[in-house]
């Protein structure tokens, strides 16, 4: 890894992997191993955006395949709450993307809703869990 871009052949793998899913828009790794803060136990955490919610579980375990690891996680972007969203478009390291620009739409959509919703999602956050106690 360097400065937590996938490097080598993980990279043309993962992208070939992703465009054996014709429903599929976009595909991000994002979390610690998009960050390159990652350990050896750490699972690899993508996020995607496909015309078919049926797309995801197969896509989950060819990444699995590919990867030879079983922790492969795969959040579902058109649906997933605005943390992620934000964390994904801040993060996220592209992998695949269907048409030029999906990746670029998906990172002004998520970074402006945040930027005008994350304070008070935040601070319901942590009305949450300050009610949940220590």
């Amino acid at each position: 890894m360097l400065g937590g871009m996938i490097q080598g052949p993980p990279l043309p793998a993962l992208r070939a992997t992703a465009s054996c899913f014709p429903a599929l828009q976009l595909l991000l790794l994002f979390g610690s191993r998009a960050r390159g803060t990652h350990h050896s136990a750490s699972d690899w955490d993508f996020a995607a955006i496909s015309r078919d919610l049926q797309t995801l579980d197969p896509l989950a375990a060819a990444l699995a395949k590919t990867l030879r690891c079983d922790a492969v996680d795969v959040a579902d972007l058109e649906r997933a709450g605005a943390l992620l969203r934000y964390q994904a478009a801040r993060d996220g390291q592209l992998i695949f993307e269907a048409s030029h620009g999906n990746h670029m739409r998906f990172q002004v959509a998520a970074a402006s809703f945040w930027c005008d919703a994350g304070a008070t999602i935040e601070r319901a956050y942590q009305i949450v869990l300050s009610r949940l106690g220590p």
